[in-house]
Protein backbone atom coordinates (compact mmCIF):
# COMPACT_ATOMS: atom_id res chain seq x y z
CA UNK A 1 0.00 0.00 0.00
CA UNK A 2 1.33 3.67 -1.19
CA UNK A 3 2.30 5.40 1.95
CA UNK A 4 1.03 9.02 2.19
CA UNK A 5 3.81 11.92 2.66
CA UNK A 6 2.46 14.88 4.13
CA UNK A 7 5.15 17.62 3.59
CA UNK A 8 4.36 19.51 7.60
CA UNK A 9 5.17 23.58 6.88
CA UNK A 10 3.72 24.18 10.47
CA UNK A 11 4.50 27.84 10.65
CA UNK A 12 7.52 27.68 8.63
CA UNK A 13 5.72 30.52 6.44
CA UNK A 14 6.53 32.82 9.41
CA UNK A 15 3.43 34.59 8.06
CA UNK A 16 4.94 35.82 4.68
CA UNK A 17 3.09 34.84 1.73
CA UNK A 18 6.28 34.87 -0.23
CA UNK A 19 7.73 32.43 2.20
CA UNK A 20 4.30 30.10 2.51
CA UNK A 21 4.45 29.72 -1.79
CA UNK A 22 8.18 29.05 -1.90
CA UNK A 23 7.69 26.37 0.88
CA UNK A 24 4.66 24.95 -0.91
CA UNK A 25 6.37 25.27 -4.25
CA UNK A 26 9.58 22.90 -2.56
CA UNK A 27 7.06 20.43 -1.39
CA UNK A 28 5.38 20.08 -4.92
CA UNK A 29 8.94 19.53 -6.05
CA UNK A 30 9.94 17.50 -3.69
CA UNK A 31 6.85 14.82 -4.63
CA UNK A 32 5.09 15.39 -1.12
CA UNK A 33 1.86 13.78 -1.82
CA UNK A 34 0.13 16.44 0.79
CA UNK A 35 1.20 19.54 1.68
CA UNK A 36 0.05 20.85 5.45
CA UNK A 37 0.11 24.38 7.26
CA UNK A 38 -1.19 25.64 10.57
CA UNK A 39 -4.22 27.56 9.65
CA UNK A 40 -3.10 30.36 12.63
CA UNK A 41 -5.40 33.23 14.63
CA UNK A 42 -3.88 34.07 17.50
CA UNK A 43 -7.07 34.50 19.47
CA UNK A 44 -8.33 31.05 19.13
CA UNK A 45 -4.95 29.58 20.25
CA UNK A 46 -4.67 31.66 23.33
CA UNK A 47 -5.66 34.36 25.25
CA UNK A 48 -3.54 37.76 24.86
CA UNK A 49 -1.22 37.45 28.52
CA UNK A 50 0.16 34.34 26.81
CA UNK A 51 3.68 34.36 26.52
CA UNK A 52 3.49 33.71 22.61
CA UNK A 53 0.68 35.77 21.51
CA UNK A 54 2.66 37.96 19.32
CA UNK A 55 4.24 34.99 17.64
CA UNK A 56 0.66 33.81 16.39
CA UNK A 57 -0.67 36.93 16.06
CA UNK A 58 2.44 37.07 13.44
CA UNK A 59 1.41 34.20 11.48
CA UNK A 60 -1.92 35.64 10.45
CA UNK A 61 -2.50 35.66 6.48
CA UNK A 62 -5.34 37.29 4.38
CA UNK A 63 -8.01 34.73 3.22
CA UNK A 64 -6.56 35.69 -0.54
CA UNK A 65 -3.41 34.69 0.23
CA UNK A 66 -4.08 31.43 1.63
CA UNK A 67 -6.85 30.72 -1.57
CA UNK A 68 -3.97 31.14 -3.94
CA UNK A 69 -1.43 28.77 -2.18
CA UNK A 70 -4.48 26.04 -2.13
CA UNK A 71 -4.94 26.52 -6.16
CA UNK A 72 -1.29 26.26 -6.14
CA UNK A 73 -1.39 23.08 -4.16
CA UNK A 74 -4.18 21.50 -6.26
CA UNK A 75 -2.86 22.70 -9.58
CA UNK A 76 0.10 20.47 -8.34
CA UNK A 77 -2.20 17.37 -7.99
CA UNK A 78 -1.41 17.60 -4.49
CA UNK A 79 -3.43 17.68 -1.51
CA UNK A 80 -3.85 20.27 1.02
CA UNK A 81 -4.51 19.79 4.61
CA UNK A 82 -5.05 22.70 7.57
CA UNK A 83 -4.34 22.25 11.12
CA UNK A 84 -6.97 24.13 12.80
CA UNK A 85 -7.44 25.73 15.84
CA UNK A 86 -11.50 26.96 16.12
CA UNK A 87 -14.90 28.35 14.23
CA UNK A 88 -12.96 30.41 12.39
CA UNK A 89 -10.09 28.58 10.57
CA UNK A 90 -12.58 25.81 10.52
CA UNK A 91 -14.85 27.59 8.14
CA UNK A 92 -12.01 29.17 6.39
CA UNK A 93 -10.67 25.39 5.41
CA UNK A 94 -13.77 24.39 4.10
CA UNK A 95 -14.61 27.64 2.24
CA UNK A 96 -10.85 27.31 0.73
CA UNK A 97 -11.67 23.62 -0.78
CA UNK A 98 -9.13 22.06 1.58
CA UNK A 99 -9.12 18.47 1.39
CA UNK A 100 -8.80 17.74 5.16
CA UNK A 101 -8.00 19.04 8.46
CA UNK A 102 -6.26 18.25 11.24
CA UNK A 103 -6.89 18.74 15.25
CA UNK A 104 -3.71 19.18 16.92
CA UNK A 105 -3.02 17.55 20.80
CA UNK A 106 -3.75 21.08 21.75
CA UNK A 107 -7.23 20.63 20.54
CA UNK A 108 -7.68 16.99 21.51
CA UNK A 109 -10.75 17.97 24.10
CA UNK A 110 -11.79 20.67 21.61
CA UNK A 111 -15.21 18.40 21.65
CA UNK A 112 -17.29 20.66 19.85
CA UNK A 113 -14.29 21.92 17.31
CA UNK A 114 -13.89 17.69 16.89
CA UNK A 115 -17.50 17.23 15.73
CA UNK A 116 -17.89 19.89 13.80
CA UNK A 117 -14.88 18.80 11.73
CA UNK A 118 -16.15 15.30 11.53
CA UNK A 119 -19.19 16.89 10.05
CA UNK A 120 -17.41 19.16 7.24
CA UNK A 121 -14.74 16.91 6.42
CA UNK A 122 -14.10 13.45 4.96
CA UNK A 123 -10.87 13.35 5.81
CA UNK A 124 -9.50 14.66 9.66
CA UNK A 125 -6.47 14.02 11.46
CA UNK A 126 -5.94 13.76 15.32
CA UNK A 127 -2.53 14.09 17.07
CA UNK A 128 -2.97 11.44 19.67
CA UNK A 129 0.85 12.59 21.19
CA UNK A 130 0.88 12.98 25.48
CA UNK A 131 -2.74 11.98 25.26
CA UNK A 132 -4.24 8.85 27.85
CA UNK A 133 -5.23 5.72 25.69
CA UNK A 134 -8.85 5.72 27.81
CA UNK A 135 -9.28 9.49 26.46
CA UNK A 136 -8.85 8.10 22.85
CA UNK A 137 -11.11 5.33 23.09
CA UNK A 138 -13.76 7.90 24.40
CA UNK A 139 -13.26 9.76 21.80
CA UNK A 140 -13.73 7.43 19.52
CA UNK A 141 -17.30 6.49 20.61
CA UNK A 142 -18.86 9.95 21.14
CA UNK A 143 -19.56 10.64 17.65
CA UNK A 144 -20.01 9.51 13.83
CA UNK A 145 -16.27 9.24 12.44
CA UNK A 146 -15.71 11.01 9.56
CA UNK A 147 -15.15 8.54 6.20
CA UNK A 148 -11.32 8.90 6.73
CA UNK A 149 -10.35 9.65 10.08
CA UNK A 150 -6.44 8.83 11.11
CA UNK A 151 -4.93 9.35 14.66
CA UNK A 152 -0.96 10.60 14.41
CA UNK A 153 1.54 8.97 16.46
CA UNK A 154 4.15 10.98 17.91
CA UNK A 155 4.95 14.11 19.58
CA UNK A 156 7.56 17.72 19.45
CA UNK A 157 10.62 17.58 21.46
CA UNK A 158 12.18 19.40 19.43
CA UNK A 159 13.66 17.47 18.34
CA UNK A 160 12.56 13.79 19.90
CA UNK A 161 15.20 11.53 20.57
CA UNK A 162 15.03 7.97 18.45
CA UNK A 163 14.18 6.07 22.08
CA UNK A 164 11.07 8.49 22.65
CA UNK A 165 9.06 7.40 20.06
CA UNK A 166 7.93 4.12 20.89
CA UNK A 167 6.74 2.64 17.44
CA UNK A 168 5.67 0.02 18.38
CA UNK A 169 2.50 1.60 19.94
CA UNK A 170 1.59 2.05 15.97
CA UNK A 171 0.71 -1.85 16.03
CA UNK A 172 -1.05 -1.87 19.49
CA UNK A 173 -3.18 1.28 17.94
CA UNK A 174 -3.96 -0.88 14.66
CA UNK A 175 -5.35 -3.41 16.64
CA UNK A 176 -7.53 -1.42 19.23
CA UNK A 177 -8.72 0.76 16.70
CA UNK A 178 -9.42 -1.65 13.57
CA UNK A 179 -10.94 0.65 10.40
CA UNK A 180 -8.82 4.07 11.84
CA UNK A 181 -5.84 4.94 10.15
CA UNK A 182 -2.57 5.69 12.21
CA UNK A 183 0.06 7.98 11.10
CA UNK A 184 3.00 8.79 11.94
CA UNK A 185 4.50 12.19 13.06
CA UNK A 186 8.48 12.63 13.08
CA UNK A 187 10.33 15.16 14.89
CA UNK A 188 13.71 13.88 14.90
CA UNK A 189 16.32 16.09 14.06
CA UNK A 190 16.21 17.07 10.49
CA UNK A 191 19.96 16.94 9.93
CA UNK A 192 20.48 13.41 10.95
CA UNK A 193 19.86 9.98 9.74
CA UNK A 194 16.77 9.11 11.94
CA UNK A 195 14.92 11.63 9.86
CA UNK A 196 15.15 9.00 6.76
CA UNK A 197 15.07 5.87 8.86
CA UNK A 198 12.39 6.11 11.46
CA UNK A 199 9.45 6.58 8.93
CA UNK A 200 10.63 3.68 7.35
CA UNK A 201 10.44 1.54 10.53
CA UNK A 202 6.82 3.28 10.97
CA UNK A 203 5.99 2.42 7.37
CA UNK A 204 6.94 -1.36 8.30
CA UNK A 205 4.77 -0.88 11.10
CA UNK A 206 1.86 -0.67 8.75
CA UNK A 207 1.25 3.75 9.35
CA UNK A 208 -0.71 4.96 6.40
CA UNK A 209 0.72 8.19 6.40
CA UNK A 210 4.12 9.83 7.32
CA UNK A 211 4.24 13.83 8.61
CA UNK A 212 7.80 15.67 7.69
CA UNK A 213 8.57 19.06 8.34
CA UNK A 214 9.84 20.68 5.46
CA UNK A 215 11.63 23.88 5.17
CA UNK A 216 13.51 25.71 2.26
CA UNK A 217 17.43 25.30 3.70
CA UNK A 218 18.07 24.23 7.15
CA UNK A 219 20.82 26.78 8.04
CA UNK A 220 18.62 29.43 7.58
CA UNK A 221 16.67 28.36 10.78
CA UNK A 222 13.22 29.71 10.08
CA UNK A 223 10.30 28.27 12.13
CA UNK A 224 9.72 25.11 12.99
CA UNK A 225 12.88 24.18 11.32
CA UNK A 226 14.95 21.61 13.70
CA UNK A 227 13.07 18.69 13.05
CA UNK A 228 12.75 19.46 9.19
CA UNK A 229 14.45 18.48 6.05
CA UNK A 230 15.60 20.93 3.28
CA UNK A 231 13.49 21.32 -0.21
CA UNK A 232 16.40 19.03 -1.78
CA UNK A 233 16.86 16.14 1.21
CA UNK A 234 12.61 15.76 1.39
CA UNK A 235 12.91 14.80 -2.25
CA UNK A 236 15.80 12.27 -1.33
CA UNK A 237 13.00 11.45 1.43
CA UNK A 238 10.58 10.59 -0.74
CA UNK A 239 12.66 8.69 -3.04
CA UNK A 240 13.77 6.52 -0.34
CA UNK A 241 10.10 5.50 0.70
CA UNK A 242 9.04 4.73 -2.97
CA UNK A 243 11.41 3.12 -3.60
CA UNK A 244 11.48 0.88 -0.20
CA UNK A 245 8.17 0.22 -0.16
CA UNK A 246 7.49 -2.55 -2.34
CA UNK A 247 9.66 -4.64 0.21
CA UNK A 248 6.50 -4.69 2.11
CA UNK A 249 5.01 -7.05 -0.25
CA UNK A 250 1.23 -8.31 0.26
CA UNK A 251 0.43 -10.37 3.94
CA UNK A 252 -1.08 -13.05 1.68
CA UNK A 253 0.82 -16.32 2.67
CA UNK A 254 0.51 -18.14 -0.74
CA UNK A 255 4.28 -18.59 -1.89
CA UNK A 256 5.80 -16.38 -5.25
CA UNK A 257 6.59 -18.31 -8.12
CA UNK A 258 10.16 -17.05 -7.70
CA UNK A 259 9.66 -18.49 -3.44
CA UNK A 260 8.68 -21.66 -5.20
CA UNK A 261 11.65 -21.40 -7.74
CA UNK A 262 14.16 -20.88 -5.01
CA UNK A 263 12.98 -23.63 -3.03
CA UNK A 264 13.35 -26.02 -5.51
CA UNK A 265 16.73 -25.00 -6.44
CA UNK A 266 17.73 -25.38 -2.63
CA UNK A 267 16.00 -27.78 -1.35
CA UNK A 268 17.35 -31.63 0.12
CA UNK A 269 15.88 -34.34 -1.93
CA UNK A 270 15.67 -37.91 -0.56
CA UNK A 271 19.17 -40.32 -1.23
CA UNK A 272 19.83 -43.84 -0.37
CA UNK A 273 22.78 -42.95 2.56
CA UNK A 274 24.38 -46.79 1.52
CA UNK A 275 24.34 -48.88 -1.50
CA UNK A 276 20.71 -50.72 -1.51
CA UNK A 277 19.67 -53.57 -3.39
CA UNK A 278 16.24 -54.66 -5.51
CA UNK A 279 13.51 -55.58 -2.67
CA UNK A 280 15.03 -53.67 -0.07
CA UNK A 281 12.30 -52.23 2.26
CA UNK A 282 13.69 -48.58 2.74
CA UNK A 283 14.02 -48.14 7.12
CA UNK A 284 15.52 -44.82 8.38
CA UNK A 285 18.99 -45.97 8.41
CA UNK A 286 18.56 -46.30 4.71
CA UNK A 287 17.95 -42.20 3.87
CA UNK A 288 19.46 -39.24 4.10
CA UNK A 289 18.25 -35.61 2.73
CA UNK A 290 20.81 -33.77 0.82
CA UNK A 291 21.41 -31.18 -2.59
CA UNK A 292 21.19 -33.21 -5.65
CA UNK A 293 21.08 -30.69 -8.37
CA UNK A 294 20.41 -27.01 -9.21
CA UNK A 295 17.15 -28.46 -11.02
CA UNK A 296 16.06 -30.87 -9.68
CA UNK A 297 13.69 -33.88 -10.96
CA UNK A 298 9.94 -33.61 -10.04
CA UNK A 299 10.24 -37.34 -9.97
CA UNK A 300 12.29 -36.90 -6.14
CA UNK A 301 11.14 -37.61 -2.94
CA UNK A 302 11.52 -34.19 -1.15
CA UNK A 303 10.03 -35.44 2.52
CA UNK A 304 10.67 -38.69 4.32
CA UNK A 305 7.55 -39.91 5.31
CA UNK A 306 6.08 -40.91 1.94
CA UNK A 307 9.34 -43.31 1.02
CA UNK A 308 9.35 -45.17 4.62
CA UNK A 309 7.89 -48.67 4.24
CA UNK A 310 8.31 -48.89 0.96
CA UNK A 311 10.06 -51.61 -1.59
CA UNK A 312 12.56 -50.95 -4.22
CA UNK A 313 11.94 -52.04 -7.47
CA UNK A 314 15.64 -51.43 -9.03
CA UNK A 315 18.73 -51.42 -6.57
CA UNK A 316 20.13 -47.63 -6.06
CA UNK A 317 23.39 -46.73 -5.37
CA UNK A 318 24.72 -44.24 -2.08
CA UNK A 319 23.75 -40.67 -2.92
CA UNK A 320 21.46 -41.12 -5.58
CA UNK A 321 18.23 -40.01 -5.24
CA UNK A 322 14.83 -42.35 -5.12
CA UNK A 323 12.75 -41.57 -7.88
CA UNK A 324 8.62 -42.23 -7.56
CA UNK A 325 8.90 -45.04 -10.46
CA UNK A 326 11.07 -46.96 -8.26
CA UNK A 327 8.83 -47.73 -5.37
CA UNK A 328 6.26 -50.12 -4.56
Amino acid sequence: MRTEIIAEIAQGYEGNPKLAELLVKGAVVADADSIKVQLVFADELCVKTYPYYNLFKSLEMSDEVWMGLVKRVHEAGKHIYFDVYGDRSLALAQSLGADGVKISTTDFYNLPLIKQAFIDFDTVFISIGGVPIEDIDELMTLYALPKKLTLMHGFQAEPTETNDNNLARIVALHGRYPGVGIGFMDHSLGSGVEAFHLPLVAIGMGVSCIEKHITLDYNLQIEDYISALSVDRFGEFVKTIRAMEPALGSAELSLTSKEVDYKKRAGKVVVASRDLSKGARITERDIAMKRVSTTPSGKYYRQVAPIMGKILSAPIQKDCPFEMEMMQ
